[in-house]
């Protein structure tokens, strides 16, 4: 075999593996360089380059120094703020929810039962504890040991009842523990309420509600005016279309937002039925009370119906057909449909003497009152709480609650009335009124109305 010929096989079978080392050298001194450039030449190495570019970067780009905090003395006011928050614990707020008590709230909240009790006490010195309701608010207060120093029941977005911690002595307790030693004392406050004196009128053309509604002011002023002529009109019956109300009447106000309505100082209502007006008048020695421009007293012997708001569904009929017996019975009574659980007003002061079911009347209070009068009540839903047989009530004092229990095809009260131990018809009653303003007090009396009935004639236009 020729010699060049035998040259080319064995570079033939060198060249891959030569090839392979070749390239692996080259790759090796390339990095050899790059170390050498980045980590160890001088000029060039990283940190070098880190050192070069701060040195010449923009003073506008750097980061100013921060500037030295000047610490200013607080004022002594802010200073015993400061420490009064330091030294307070945490406030836990809550609501009274339905069936609670304030003893139940107390112990939900996980109070001790003998600082419980003492809370509630020390309330009930200032405040009826068996008034509390659902949906009113409380706070507690706590110090910085975690006991409870002050126990705020708000009644009212106005009032509030507060209840301190008074401390006893230590005498080697610790402070997280219950002294016996404590005492607490409660006090009622009540915010400063912003008064106002408006005039209100309007028209009546489907009710007093819709009319009182149209003037723009608040629908609770229609209970306030119902209740002043509670003796006169049924507010669901002997109003008609065109008829006409005024009102001049105190407007409270809390933190320049509407609160409620105080007094009613002059009210007319004027229609089909007759007119009535009524003002407030208070003489510097005795009782306030609403009269009308005689100075006669608005308050009758017997309500026109005794509830506020009402339609008269079935009337006195002595020959009445029965809707469930299906029978000719006498309805010797009045029926006013109401929805279940309106309250049911004793329509005169008198003494409780029945209560309880009675076939088919359901629930049933029946009253005695003076001169041989009885009311009766039917169908009544439930009773109020701790009323009794025996037990005195007065007039416009809840009795009981609409329902439709015993023979009865919707929810309504059945009022019927005896005299003498005969039924007769309620609305053809005539009630006696009661007492005048007595005669010394009569010239005031005019001097005080006199604006009022201005005020109202001014209302005509």
């Amino acid at each position: 075999m020729p010699r060049n010929q035998q040259l080319t096989r064995r570079r033939r079978k060198r060249s891959p593996f030569a090839g392979a080392v070749r390239l692996g050298v080259v790759f090796l001194l390339l990095i050899a360089v790059n170390a050498y450039f980045f980590f160890f030449r001088h000029g060039t190495s990283l940190k070098d380059l880190e050192r070069l570019s701060a040195e010449k970067k923009p003073a506008a780009l750097l980061p100013p120094p921060p500037a030295p905090k000047k610490k200013e003395a607080a004022p002594p006011a802010a200073l015993a703020a400061e420490a009064m928050l330091d030294e307070e614990g945490r406030a836990v707020s809550g609501t009274i929810g339905a069936g609670d008590t304030l003893g139940s709230a107390l112990k939900r909240e996980e109070i001790p039962a003998r600082t419980a009790g003492q809370v509630i006490d020390a309330l009930g010195k200032v405040f009826n504890v068996r008034n509390v309701r659902a949906g009113q608010g409380y706070t507690l207060r706590y110090d910085a040991d975690d006991r409870l120093r002050t126990f705020e029941y708000r009644t009212t977005p106005a009032t509030l009842y507060l209840v301190e911690r008074k401390d006893g002595p230590q005498r080697g307790k610790k402070a997280a523990e219950e002294r016996a030693t404590d005492s607490w004392k409660a006090q009622r406050e009540t915010a400063e309420l912003e008064t106002e004196i408006v005039e209100v009128a309007g028209a009546i053309e489907s009710s007093l509600y819709e009319a009182v509604k149209r003037s723009g002011e608040s629908t609770a002023l229609v209970s306030f005016f119902v209740d002043l002529f509670a003796w006169d009109v049924n507010f669901y019956v002997d109003t008609q279309p065109g008829d006409r109300f005024k009102v001049v009447v105190e407007k409270l106000s809390l933190g320049g937002k509407f609160y409620k309505y105080g007094r009613v100082l002059a009210a007319e209502y004027a229609g089909r039925a007759g007119t009535w007006r009524a003002f407030w008048f208070e003489p510097e020695s005795g009782r306030g009370g609403y009269y009308n421009e005689r100075g006669e007293s608005i308050v009758k012997s017997l309500l026109k119906t005794p509830l506020k708001f009402v339609r008269v569904s079935s009337s006195f009929d002595r020959h009445r057909f029965h809707p469930i017996l299906h029978t000719e019975r006498a309805h010797l009574g009045v029926d006013y449909a109401a929805p279940v659980g309106t309250p049911v007003w004793a329509t005169a002061g008198g003494k409780v003497t029945f209560k309880g079911n009675k076939g088919g009347a359901g629930n049933c209070v029946m009253v005695a009152h003076p001169g041989g009068m009885e009311s009766i009540y039917m169908h009544l839903s439930r009773f109020p709480k701790g009323l009794e047989v025996g037990e005195s009530v007065k007039q416009k004092q809840v009795i009981g609650y609409v329902g439709a229990t015993g023979l009865a095809t919707g929810p309504h009260l059945h009022f019927s009335v005896k005299m003498g131990g005969h039924f007769v018809d309620p609305l053809r009653l005539k009630p006696a009124r009661e007492a005048p303003l007595p005669a010394k007090y009569r010239e005031a009396f005019q001097q005080a109305i006199e604006p009022r009935l201005t005020a109202l004639a001014r209302l005509e236009k």
